[in-house]
């Protein structure tokens, strides 16, 4: 335990224990391959979170785990934010390049609207780059009985906060004491999932059924998703779908001609 003494009242605080900090551990889950373009990426926004600590109330603590697959090192990491008394959990996949005060932004927002969790606009690697934000809905399968699903959410003003169902998990601030809220009716875990709905979503589903959690995307805040070493953004969803017009505010230059 590493303790460091308030130059104020020349006392040592433990920072696991500090009141006057906002706790924030930053989990990055992880195969254990980090392409290096997203590693550099990394490197550059840990460096803004040691800048950031030094005007705000915010304490950053780092929480990854060993090579395994992505849901055991989210269920461990949530954990761990758990048994060390954070505030909120912030976790960036390895593949995803975070613009400048992405954290700021999303927890703001998160405040604002009172909500459970929060992410930036983040789209799927492949094309056509649909936005990683969905609604839920109830469908009947084929001897009648209603099964839920997922609908990507693709009809969303520019630059707003969307309320949503689920989120991708590749950038998300979840509220820790929402986390212990959850783990308490959850029989095995809350990420565990090995089905083709994939993690998050499970998570996601768990969260709005049972406990309605609010979840919003701040779209003003947009992640790139690496992809065989090029970055997807969510002007290139706008640019399969042929939404130039309706975001033309914030993508003036005629996609045709983004590379």
């Amino acid at each position: 335990m590493i303790e460091t003494t308030d130059p104020i009242i020349g006392k040592k605080v433990d920072p696991f224990l500090d009141t006057t900090t906002i706790k924030i551990m930053l989990g990055e889950p992880s195969y254990g391959m980090i392409d290096c373009t997203a590693h550099d990426n990394r490197l550059d926004t840990y460096m803004e979170y040691a800048r950031l600590e030094t005007r705000s109330k915010f304490k950053f603590f780092t929480g990854n785990v060993g090579r395994c697959g992505v849901n055991y090192a989210r269920e461990m990491i949530a954990d761990e934010a758990m048994a060390q008394n954070m505030d909120y959990l912030f976790m960036i996949d390895d593949d995803m390049l975070i613009p400048k005060h992405c954290f700021e932004k999303v927890f703001q927002t998160m405040q604002e609207y009172k909500a459970d969790m929060a992410s930036p606009v983040c789209t799927q690697r492949l094309y056509p780059y649909n936005p990683v934000m969905y609604k839920h809905f109830w469908e009947k399968d084929v001897n009648g009985v209603s099964q839920l699903h997922n609908r990507f959410i693709e009809d969303y003003a520019p630059n707003s906060v969307v309320t949503v169902d689920g989120i991708g998990f590749g950038v998300v601030l979840i509220s820790v004491p929402f986390l212990r809220k959850l783990k308490a009716i959850m029989k095995h875990g809350m990420f565990f999932s090995n089905t083709n709905v994939g993690e998050d979503i499970f998570f996601c589903i768990a969260a709005r059924q049972n406990l309605n959690a609010k979840i919003v995307v701040d779209t003003s805040v947009k992640v790139g998703h690496l992809r065989h070493q090029e970055p997807v953004f969510e002007r290139d969803f706008v640019k399969a779908k042929g939404l130039g017009e309706k975001f033309k505010e914030i993508y003036p230059v005629p996609l045709q001609t983004i590379s």
